[in-house]
């Protein structure tokens, strides 16, 4: 083996430390985020009344859950401009993808670039406004991580549970 004198162990030591300590500090910040963010939609749920069997939770940003048993859905939007939603699905008539693009082109190539995509409820009270609820904002992050996906997905489970309830 190598031999190693104890100014060099610690040395080594205390560099390992110092690489490591960004690292360890960002995961326990974003452990101690997540769950202040799901005691948070908790909280809104018992206070609802509402317990979601199916969730989502992606971008450390959003937050979706479905209660089947009684056709609600609720919504949180963390960051900047929070948002809490309770959505009764039984009043619900249908449910629409909505996204905003812009074209870029360079030359002869034309790119479509996303820069909004939500999922929009419209009421069978035409009195009730319709309801968007954010999946995905250009302007807070620079590429799409399975949005279209996660959306398009929750958009086929709630229009299930929106014609199962008319």
């Amino acid at each position: 083996m190598f031999p190693f004198d104890t100014a060099s162990l610690a040395l080594i030591t205390v560099g390992i430390a110092l690489v490591a300590s960004p690292f360890i500090y960002y995961s326990y910040k974003l452990k101690k985020q997540t769950s202040m963010h799901f005691a948070t939609f908790e909280e809104f749920s018992v206070k609802h009344n509402v317990s979601p069997a199916q969730h989502e939770y992606w971008r450390n940003h959003y937050h979706l859950g479905l209660d089947s048993q009684y056709q609600k859905l609720i919504y949180h939007r963390f960051g900047p401009y929070p948002e809490q939603s309770l959505i009764d699905l039984k009043e619900v008539s249908k449910i629409s993808l909505q996204e905003k693009t812009r074209k870029v082109e360079i030359g002869k190539e034309r790119r479509y670039i996303l820069e909004y995509l939500a999922l929009q409820f419209h009421f069978k009270d035409a009195s009730h406004p319709p309801k968007t609820i954010e999946m995905y904002d250009g302007s807070l992050f620079t590429s799409q991580a399975g949005e279209r996906a996660l959306a398009e997905k929750w958009l086929g489970i709630l229009g299930k549970q929106v014609s199962n309830g008319a």
